[in-house]
């Protein structure tokens, strides 16, 4: 598991394009100690930019360097979006980045934790803080300093937090991380609490294909059928689950599953105590490449 990397700074509008671009491009600048001014960002920026790419899948270690290199190549991922979206203009594009984030403990231990293993919806910030200690002192790792984990922990809010009630003219609010509009968590500035939107939200029905495929390949076995059949609580519950990656409650997953539903894109079965959702067994690239097929022809039918 892996806590910081990003030098507190949460991800910024224009960073995964420049970092991903140079991977694409030229991936050995990489590992220049001249990345910042490739980048034309400061040098802790940089490094966070270095630490976003890893984090979010976007890019991998260049084997041929050997495991503690800096120079970095695009992962099918990475070569996906800028395929597709190099300049991170969609929110099916952000919610994929999100996923990946999740998936990844290796690189941002605190937000596989958050959406996995965090019950509460309403808290203030020393109430995660203590969870999150509490959390990894029952698996038995080597515990990181306290002040390690509180600015992961600090930068994982700031990347999702939108702040109300907004404030014209703030400087912060132009850095705000793109996650933030995802609507997943919200701040109350005279409060000082957060909330955790654990109810419905518009997914994209492709992302959350994308979401259910993406953690069975990546923490079970990928089976050769043609559908996925899951329960309900499966769905809801179960880990990385889209009810957890998108902070659904049992009944907006079930709205969601609903919804998607009446548009014929899935079938719910009624089981005996449980209701059983198939949805087409694609691969996760599939999922995310029909994504943009789709917006690609909506975008055209509007024009």
């Amino acid at each position: 598991m892996r806590f910081g990397g990003h030098q507190t700074f949460a991800i910024r509008d224009g960073w995964l394009y420049k970092g991903l671009r140079l991977a694409m491009e030229d991936p050995e600048r990489l590992g220049d100690p001249e990345l910042p001014d490739w980048l034309g960002v400061g040098k802790n920026m940089a490094k966070a930019i270095h630490h976003w790419l890893l984090a979010t899948g976007l890019a991998e270690r260049d084997p041929a360097g050997g495991t503690n290199t800096r120079v970095l190549q695009p992962t099918a991922f990475g070569r996906l979006i800028w395929s597709r979206d190099r300049y991170f203009l969609m929110p099916g594009t952000w919610w994929a980045v999100h996923i990946q984030l999740i998936h990844r403990p290796e690189h941002a231990y605190s937000w596989h934790w958050f959406f996995n293993h965090f019950s509460a919806t309403r808290f203030e910030r020393p109430v995660a803080a203590e969870a999150l200690r509490r959390h990894l002192d029952s698996t038995g790792e080597r515990m990181p300093s306290s002040h390690t984990l509180d600015r992961d922990l600090n930068c994982l809010l700031r990347s999702y937090a939108a702040s109300v009630p907004r404030e014209q003219g703030d400087p912060e609010e132009a850095m705000e991380c793109p996650l933030s509009e995802l609507g997943l968590l919200l701040h109350s500035r005279q409060s000082g609490f957060f909330h955790l939107n654990r109810d419905l939200k518009p997914i994209p029905f492709h992302l959350f294909g994308y979401a259910l495929a993406y953690a069975m390949e990546r923490f079970r076995s990928a089976g050769s059928t043609a559908n996925h059949d899951l329960s309900l609580t499966e769905l809801t519950h179960g880990p990385n689950a889209p009810g957890r990656v998108f902070a659904l409650n049992a009944e907006a997953t079930y709205e969601v599953i609903a919804n998607y539903e009446a548009q014929r894109l899935l079938r719910i079965d009624g089981q005996v105590g449980e209701r059983i959702v198939r949805i087409d067994a694609f691969p996760s690239h599939e999922w995310l490449g029909r994504y943009y097929d789709a917006s690609a022809l909506a975008e055209g039918e509007a024009a």
